[in-house]
């Protein structure tokens, strides 16, 4: 039994930051860890398809919708610890729907140091493992130490020697995807001086204010960037900033930045998306590869 009720035939876009998407047949909220490894043992019993929203960020929902359960991570998931590891380095225990941001900020409150970058990244904790998030030349492979993922069969808690991570994903989980849901991460701190965690959090959070569209809504960046360069630039090159394709834009002071300017759908976007990358591929030679992922 599941502490939350079943949503029948639920809309996705009030549950992504892109406020895009067509209905799922059920989403389901599990609040407490001990309901997750039943429900996925369910789900797999009856080949029902699945798949995890955390805060909806990075992430673009297709019109028609999702045939299957969507599964949102509530209360125990959304918890952090502090575990003292020596006098030096700190083990934060996170839930996968622990907040990024909120959680480092909440560290820097603490005195605790290697979080900062994160400090202005949407999302879950989960979710940031999945596509290890990152800015400013950090990213959260640099500070893990392990992820706990649950699936039909088991809980399995995997050390981080034994993650595979490279630019903007976490390679390894492959061989999790459709099979596992993030439900915890240990991150290994340090100590450090309050003012100073707080004061390159808010330098950060100020960086981010000033180059990124807040007046429509987004999933955030949504092409990687190709070694040594960056999308929004090579974007602004082509002359895309501005354009529109029925509800989508991109954005005019974030390249990399596709904007719902108001009533935006899944294909308007996905064709805007498309005509970037022809246009990108054609002036600089570079074929964008999308950071967002797809439902």
């Amino acid at each position: 039994m599941l502490s939350q009720p079943v949503e029948w035939q639920c809309r996705l876009d009030r549950y992504t930051s892109f406020a895009i998407g067509g209905p799922a047949e059920a989403v389901v909220k599990v609040d407490l860890r001990h309901e997750l490894h039943p429900l996925l043992k369910y789900l797999a019993g009856e080949k029902i398809p699945w798949r995890v929203i955390g805060r909806g960020t990075n992430l673009l929902v297709r019109d028609e919708g999702f045939p299957g359960v969507i599964i949102v991570l509530g209360k125990e998931f959304a918890q952090s610890t502090e575990m003292v590891s020596d006098k030096e380095t700190i083990v934060i225990e996170a839930g996968g729907a622990c907040g990024l941001a909120k959680l480092s900020l909440r560290c820097a409150d603490n005195g605790l140091t290697g979080l900062e970058f994160a400090c202005g990244i949407p999302g879950t904790v989960g979710g940031a493992v999945i596509m290890n998030a990152g800015a400013g030349g950090r990213d959260i492979s640099t500070v893990l130490r392990s992820v706990t993922v649950v699936s039909p069969d088991k809980e399995e808690k995997i050390l981080y020697n034994d993650l595979e991570f490279s630019y903007r994903s976490w390679d390894g989980y492959a061989r999790y995807r459709r099979q596992a849901v993030v439900a915890m991460v240990e991150f290994s701190l340090q100590r450090g001086d309050v003012a100073e965690i707080k004061e390159r959090c808010r330098m950060l959070q100020e960086k981010r204010k000033a180059s990124q569209p807040h007046e429509y809504a987004n999933a955030g960046s949504f092409f990687k960037n190709p070694p040594n360069d960056s999308a929004g630039r090579l974007i602004e090159v082509s002359g895309l900033k501005g354009m529109s394709i029925g509800g989508a834009m991109v954005s005019d002071r974030h390249g990399n930045f596709l904007v719902n300017k108001g009533g935006a759908t899944a294909v308007d976007v996905l064709h805007l998306k498309k005509v970037i990358q022809e246009r990108v591929a054609k002036d600089c030679g570079v074929v964008l590869e999308p950071e967002v992922h797809f439902i």
